[in-house]
């Protein structure tokens, strides 16, 4: 006896989701130890996480940062 498999491949778009917001926010992560932990506040562009990075390594010395960048997908099956 055998048996017949049947395979159909779906394809998908993925895309930004317009009606959701892209949010960016900085942490720091500098520290020998332990690390200093300061965040920034979660911003609605890009640049706003830059000047907070400067403004505390200005302030502190720390060069060290973890950047996350946050948007909402849409899928689509493809036609």
């Amino acid at each position: 006896m055998s048996a017949k498999a049947v395979l159909r491949f779906v394809k998908y778009k993925i895309t930004r989701d317009p009606d959701r917001e892209r949010t960016w926010r900085a942490r720091c992560v500098s520290g020998d130890e332990e690390e200093c932990g300061a965040e920034s506040m979660v911003f609605g562009g890009d640049e706003d996480p830059i000047d907070w990075m400067a403004e505390h390594a200005k302030e502190t010395g720390h060069t060290r940062f973890e950047r996350t960048y946050k948007d909402y997908a849409l899928v689509e099956k493809v036609e």
